[in-house]
């Protein structure tokens, strides 16, 4: 029989092939990716949706725990007394500051720690009732008692309120200088509303009395408040270099002793312990260890910083003579002091140089300055809280859950490794799909034949062997199911002329995608056309037309096997009893014991000639394509080379495999039939579908792995009936 010309269908875009498409191809691939993307994404709306709602359900469950905060603002009026030393009478002049930097110092010197700790000090700030505010428990209620209770903090911090409150009173309080203005703001945010406008005014009024204060004392100008500073820091900083020089030695020792304890750790990696090596660097440990406890006594007796170890002596002294305590405990408060020393010496300088570069500033200027400040306004009791905003809250809630839904999808859709739609299969195998099958649930067919009320006993016996998704019954023939296969008649028909395109054959990648219910299905549709129609079962190893037609396999004395092997004629094989007018059958015989060895190609030629000879349309039912080389045996010799592929069923790897071996055959299919997906609102039109029935998924979800496929010769190892 000679090769049927062969269909040219669009490349696929597959990673394994070598030819460079053109950059219009290239184009249109990425764009159908693109909208493929789209599509499965929408797909997964419920993702998307899930994490809103559990977004908004999280905000709302924020705004339910998270304390209402007040705002309370007073605001100060900034001032500054100039006197030209070029002016000749007594007069001066209120003027604005010069400088965005000079409004900036006011503003920062309002939250000085020695001005909040007298403000936390005043018995009017201490009384006021929830001052510190209560801990937010974050569980809900019915996990509240797995962990300790926070409010024991809160105890800890009202033991010591002088001491918790100005930190406290800091991150309450925010100070900003309005644009283009004099005016600064002092903004206390608090749970209370009473404490809030307190703390506000509190600040407000003690920085002017402050100010007012050192005036009325010494009548100190700027330049003289500038030296007086210029001293504290220089005071401030010397102390804590000071300090810092006292620890150099037992901080140079410190760092040696590191280095031992890296070397042992580095040794008794290589080394047990009674190695000399070890031994060693042991000893050389326990030397600098009491090097380091010796130079420590000392420092920390010296009186340069002895406030300070006397106020932690009690931390030193808890383990008694444990050396390796006091090593661990003197570490810690070593290094801890180090830290804070170095973050005041670094404070300080930049204090230093920044009333440095002012006193620059007033003597190039040669003006003396004197700066005045008073309440522009006091605060008033805020009515209602500034935060948690609900608005703002909940709309966070909400872009977030769909943000996190959209990345979770997109995830999912990447790993997804299934054939969903019609359209992932014409761009995976870059093939045209020639029907959309969708599954087809027995208790769907059952409802069509009694909605249709059909009598049983009217059916012919042999129709009534048919297995149930032989959808060409009484009842079923006139619903969307069988109509699906009318679309693959048609759809095989114009392939070409027909009566030069008679043999059409159907497999798959893997077993249990539906090739044998498809070409059975096809058969009895041809049939039914009025056409003569021969179905032939030439999957050798695992045959199953018998059992969709309910025809036991040793019925009939022979089929394919004793044909292909010479033992039986070709008109002797024929099956026709099969319920269907126009329907013959050929079996595939008794087991062969080497199946491969029988589809050879001069055998199958003759075969395929005399069965186009009897009949318009012959069928064939080959076995899967990766589990045994027979289908690419056959592949030349049809017209019409069809490849079934259930949804959501085999990976995509596998049907790409397949794909790629028939390319390097030249013999690739005429289509694809996309079998078995699962009708969805979603999918409606994706699929060519009607969408007008519902249905569930049907039979045993065979699990075969891409690359595992099993050797030839494997499949078919199974009992047959």
């Amino acid at each position: 029989m000679p090769k049927p010309t062969r269909i040219r269908h669009q490349e696929p875009d597959y990673d394994d092939f070598d030819d460079e498409p053109s950059s219009g191809f290239e184009t249109e691939i990425r764009q159908e990716k693109i909208r493929q993307l789209v599509q499965d994404l929408i797909g997964r709306w419920y993702w998307v949706a899930l994490f809103v709602i559990l977004g908004i359900l999280a905000g709302f469950y924020y705004l339910s725990k998270a304390p209402e905060i007040y705002s309370a603002k007073s605001t100060l009026l900034v001032k500054q007394q100039m006197g030209s030393v070029m002016a000749k009478s007594d007069q001066v002049d209120e003027i604005d500051l010069r400088t965005d930097d000079a409004m900036n110092t006011v503003a920062q010197r309002v939250l000085r720690q020695d001005l909040l700790k007298k403000i936390a000090a005043r018995p009017d700030i201490l009384n006021l009732p929830g001052i510190i505010p209560e801990p937010v428990n974050w569980l809900p209620h019915w996990a509240q008692g797995w962990f300790p209770d926070p409010k024991e903090k809160q105890l800890e911090a009202q033991k010591a309120p002088a001491d918790a409150l100005p930190n406290l009173i800091r991150n309450w309080t925010s100070v900003d200088v309005r644009r283009n203005t004099r005016l600064v703001d002092i903004t206390v945010e608090h749970p209370s509303p009473e404490v809030a406008q307190a703390l506000a005014d509190a600040i407000a009024t003690e920085y002017q009395t402050e100010l007012t204060g050192v005036r009325s004392e010494g009548r100190m100008n700027s330049m003289g408040i500038l030296d007086k500073e210029s001293d504290e820091a220089r005071t401030h900083l010397q102390t804590a270099q000071n300090a810092l020089a006292n620890y150099k030695r037992v901080l140079d020792t410190l760092e040696e002793l590191e280095l031992r304890e890296k070397a042992v750790l580095d040794l008794s990696r290589k080394y047990k312990a009674k190695h000399p090596k070890m031994v060693t660097a042991q000893s050389d440990l326990n030397t600098f260890q009491q090097r380091f406890l010796s130079e420590f006594d000392s420092v920390r007796s010296s009186p340069v910083d002895r406030q300070y170890w006397e106020d932690h002596n009690s931390e030193l002294t808890a383990n008694g003579s444990d050396d390796a305590s006091r090593l661990q405990v003197a570490r810690r408060l070593l290094v801890a002091r180090q830290s804070v020393l170095e973050s005041e010496i670094e404070s300080q300088t930049n204090v230093f140089n920044s009333i440095l570069t002012r006193k620059q500033e007033q003597d190039i200027n040669q003006q003396g300055t004197e700066s005045e400040m008073e309440i522009s306004s006091l605060a008033e009791l805020p009515k209602r809280p500034v935060s948690p905003k609900k608005p703002l809250i909940l709309g966070a809630a909400f872009i977030g859950g769909g943000f996190f839904g959209l990345i979770i999808a997109m995830i999912l859709t990447r790993l997804d490794n299934k054939l969903h739609t019609v359209g992932q299969a014409e761009q995976v195998t870059g093939l045209p799909v020639l029907a959309a099958i969708p599954d087809i649930p027995t208790k769907a067919l059952s409802q069509a034949t009694r909605k249709r009320k059909v009598n049983l006993d009217s059916i012919p016996v042999a129709r009534r062997r048919w297995d149930p998704h032989l959808v060409f019954r009484e009842g079923t023939s006139n619903t969307t199911f069988a109509e699906m296969y009318r679309v693959l008649r048609a759809s095989v028909s114009l392939l070409g002329d027909e009566k030069k395109r008679k043999v059409t054959l159907f497999s798959s990648a893997l077993p249990g995608e539906g090739k044998t219910t498809t070409s059975c299905n096809f058969a009895i549709a041809a049939a039914q056309q009025g056409k003569r129609t021969l179905l032939v079962d030439l999957d050798l190893r695992k045959p199953s037309v018998h059992k969709n037609f309910g025809i036991q396999r040793d019925t009939h004395p022979s089929g394919s096997t004793e044909i292909l092997a010479g033992q039986a004629k070709f008109e002797d094989s024929i099956y026709t009893d099969t319920g269907e007018k126009n329907l013959h059958i050929i079996l595939s015989g008794k087991r062969a014991p080497n199946p491969g060895e029988l589809l050879n190609a001069t055998k199958l030629e003759e075969f395929l000639k005399l069965a186009t000879s009897y009949y318009d349309v012959v069928v064939l039912d080959s076995a899967p394509l990766l589990a045994v080389p027979d289908t690419r045996i056959l592949a030349p010799m049809v017209d019409n080379f069809c490849i079934v592929t259930r949804a959501e069923y085999g990976p995509k790897g596998a049907i790409r495999r397949v794909i790629s071996l028939l390319r390097a055959d030249d013999n690739l299919p005429a289509g694809i039939i996309f079998n078995g997906f699962l009708e969805k609102k979603r999918l409606i039109g994706a699929n060519y579908s009607y969408g007008n029935y519902q249905t569930n998924r049907y039979g045993k979800a065979y699990r075969y792995g891409y690359g595992s496929y099993g050797s030839y010769g494997a499949y078919g190892d199974e009992d047959e009936d």
